[in-house]
C-alpha cells in the first residue's frame, strides 16, 4: 500500500473524506510528479474518490481553469513531469487558483521511488522516471502557498 502523508501518515480515504467534508469550497488541487505508475494511481484515486471533480491537464492560467474553479466545488490540475519540475509554475498555479476563488488549495506530490542501476538496464522507462524525479527534487517541492501539502510515496 502506498503511504499518503498530510503532515502525518494518513490513508487516502481519510484525506478524500477531509477534502469532501471539511475543506472550504472551492478546493483547488495540484497533482504533480514524474510520469509513473504511482502518479497514475494518485490521479485515478483522486478522480474516483471525488465525484464531480473537474480536471485539467493545462497548468497555464487559462480562462477555462478560472471558470472551472468558479463553477465547481473541486478542481484538479494534473501537471506534466516538465511542469512539475518548475517551482515557479507550481506556485503561480496556486496563486491563479486563489485569485479565481479557491478557498483551499491542496498540493499532491506523487514522489516516485528512483530505480536502481540494475533496473535501468531492464526497464526502458526507468531512466526517464529517474531523470524526471531528480528534476522535481531539485525544484524543491514545498508547501508554500498551499493549505495542505500531501506527499504520496511508494511503499
Amino acid at each position: 500500500m502506498n503511504k499518503w502523508e498530510i503532515n502525518r501518515v494518513s490513508t487516502p480515504e481519510r484525506i478524500f473524506d477531509k477534502i469532501k467534508t471539511e475543506m472550504a469550497r472551492p478546493v483547488g488541487i495540484v497533482i504533480f510528479g514524474a510520469d509513473c505508475k504511482l502518479k497514475d494511481e494518485v490521479v485515478n484515486k483522486t478522480v474516483s474518490n471525488l465525484p464531480g471533480l473537474a480536471t485539467s491537464t493545462n497548468a497555464a492560467p487559462t480562462p477555462t481553469l478560472v471558470r472551472h474553479i468558479q463553477n465547481h466545488d473541486i478542481v484538479a490540475v494534473i501537471l506534466t513531469p516538465e511542469e512539475s519540475a518548475i517551482h515557479g509554475l507550481r506556485h503561480e498555479l496556486v496563486k491563479v487558483m486563489r485569485n479565481a476563488g479557491a478557498k483551499t488549495v491542496v498540493g499532491i506530490y506523487a514522489k516516485a521511488k528512483k530505480y536502481s542501476p540494475k533496473a535501468l538496464t531492464r526497464l526502458p522507462y526507468a531512466s526517464a522516471v529517474n531523470q524526471q524525479s531528480q528534476a522535481i527534487e531539485q525544484s524543491n517541492p514545498t508547501a508554500d502557498g498551499l493549505d495542505y501539502f500531501i506527499v504520496v510515496e511508494d511503499g
